[in-house]
């Protein structure tokens, strides 16, 4: 018995060192190879210039607008490593009970890595595993604020609309900082099929995607059941 313990205990040791190289490694690579938060930077410069983007810092992007999408794409956005296993599951397990899609199944890191470094190739397994590579390394090398504020100003939101302010110009004439809750809140859930919930299109279904965006808030914790109503039943003024 006592061998079998010493055994296993060198065992764990032998774990612990090879994962500690393994992410010393991946942090050296990162930082001195392959040095993806420069790379996703420049390429997000690159779609701001030639969409004619005005960039929102992380503190011009409304709170509302943040803790929408947090809630309903990547609700341990702040904690995880650039991907979370248990929130993909979570995620897949909402979408089937719900019988429609909620929540989102990859994290913000990887939908920001999605829509920069890896947006001309095609989506397959390789791809998939180069993502989740990529965002734990851009997690290692880039603060959660800029990644929320890289993401929110290089995503689609349908319309000929790249990047929040210019989403909130196209749909509501304004600036993010001039919509109320229900305006915010309902941009935050266009990218997840902007074709489809382009409020021009089908304000129906734009609605019904806000309405399970301010649920995936109540669930989180995020507003109270009165709140949500109240943010459900504030007017929508398109442009």
């Amino acid at each position: 018995m006592k061998r079998l313990m010493r055994g296993f205990v060198k065992f764990l040791i032998l774990v612990v060192i090879a994962m500690s190289a393994l992410w010393f490694g991946m942090g050296y690579y990162f930082t001195h190879i392959y040095k993806i938060a420069d790379l996703v930077r420049n390429d997000v410069a690159t779609q701001l210039q030639a969409h004619h983007v005005s960039f929102l810092k992380y503190d011009e992007i409304p709170v509302m607008y943040r803790n929408a999408v947090i809630a309903t794409e990547d609700r341990s956005f702040f904690t995880n490593q650039g991907i979370d296993v248990m929130g993909t599951l979570r995620a897949v397990f909402v979408d089937i009970s719900g019988g429609q899609p909620r929540q989102g199944g990859s994290t913000i890191t990887q939908q920001l890595i999605h829509n920069t470094i890896l947006s001309d190739e095609a989506k397959s397994l390789s791809w998939k595993a180069r993502e989740t590579f990529y965002a734990i390394g851009l997690y290692d090398t880039m603060s959660k604020p800029e990644t929320f504020e890289l993401y929110a100003n290089v995503i689609y939101f349908g319309h000929g609309a790249t990047g929040l302010y210019q989403a909130s110009q196209t749909y509501f004439g304004k600036s993010p900082s001039g919509l109320n809750d229900g305006e915010l809140t309902m941009l935050a859930g266009l990218p997840n099929a902007p074709s489809v919930y382009d409020p021009y299109k089908n304000l129906t279904l734009a609605r019904e995607r806000q309405s399970l965006v301010i649920q995936s808030m109540v669930d989180d914790g995020v507003v109270d059941k009165a709140q949500a109503e109240k943010i459900m039943n504030q007017p929508i003024r398109l442009k």
